[in-house]
């Protein structure tokens, strides 16, 4: 992940932006959204037109950093069945994106 990417991606979230519970149809990557624009934190595709889910919308009580949470460990799940070492890559830089703008986020 570039660090542009990684700025967009906590400026975003600090906006109020909201993690996405599907991954990036591109490259399965962590997404983000905020009115209506998804943005993989992975390989920085945004996708067209994207409504927001009503359970996401919903979930606004939730702090972001719960939501990092949240997210890393259903990625920690998904890595333990996942026997394909390419996913595993994946997931696993997904895991150290999330680390990263977790750490960029406490700082703040």
């Amino acid at each position: 992940m570039s660090k542009d990417l990684t700025k967009k991606a906590v400026e975003m979230l600090l906006k109020g932006a909201t993690l996405v519970s599907d991954p990036c149809p591109y490259c399965k990557g962590v997404r983000i959204i905020k009115n209506g624009n998804a943005l993989c934190v992975n390989c920085g595709r945004e996708a067209k037109e994207e409504k927001l889910p009503e359970k996401i919308e919903k979930s606004s009580d939730k702090t972001v950093l719960e939501n990092l949470d949240q997210k890393l460990e259903d990625l920690t799940k998904e890595l333990e069945h996942e026997k394909d070492h390419e996913k595993q890559q994946k997931i696993l830089k997904s895991m150290d994106d999330i680390i990263m703008i977790k750490e960029k986020l406490k700082k703040l």
